[in-house]
């Protein structure tokens, strides 16, 4: 039942189903979304955002279970404005079907070697994460600045884009 809304049917007789490999790989990742949820809304401060997400047809469980079956996913690394100095801005677009909870950038030389690390904030004017480079490097021929996108159910995704 949902809301004022009932329905009923009858159970499918699955006795003679054999599933493939990918149907048993779907059916564990769907458990673990269903812990997910159940863990989540025993956690105060996700079970108020779920709840902020949730309306009449979808409900903070059914959320929170969405939210662990889908990655996230980054757009578009924007490093325009990066020129190798202290200061300069590299611009990251990461969605999520509920929630973004962090972006880092790791720029790392041609040999894959960090060179430098931090966490981007959120900038609400523009809808964008924004990392501020802290150290010099010159050249930037060659660097990589990658990008480190978090969830809330914990799933990260990386991108890269070699300047």
């Amino acid at each position: 039942m949902r809301g004022t809304d009932s329905m009923l049917c009858s159970k499918p007789d699955r006795s003679n189903v054999v599933l493939t490999q990918n149907q048993k790989d779907q059916t564990l990742r769907f458990s673990g979304s269903v812990n997910y949820a159940k863990n989540a809304l025993a956690d105060p401060v996700k079970k108020a955002y779920y709840e902020s997400r949730a309306n009449k047809n979808v409900s903070a469980y059914h959320r929170a279970v969405a939210d662990f079956l889908k990655k996230p996913w980054i757009d578009q690394i924007d490093a325009i404005d990066y020129s190798g100095h202290a200061g300069d801005k590299i611009r990251i677009i990461a969605s999520d079907n509920v929630k973004v909870n962090s972006v880092n950038v790791s720029i790392r030389s041609s040999a894959d070697v960090e060179l430098e690390t931090g966490a981007c904030i959120f900038d609400n004017q523009n809808m964008n994460w924004v990392y501020t480079a802290t150290s010099l490097q010159n050249p930037i021929a060659g660097l990589k600045v990658v990008a480190i996108v978090r969830d809330m159910p914990g799933h990260v995704v990386e991108k890269s884009l070699t300047l």
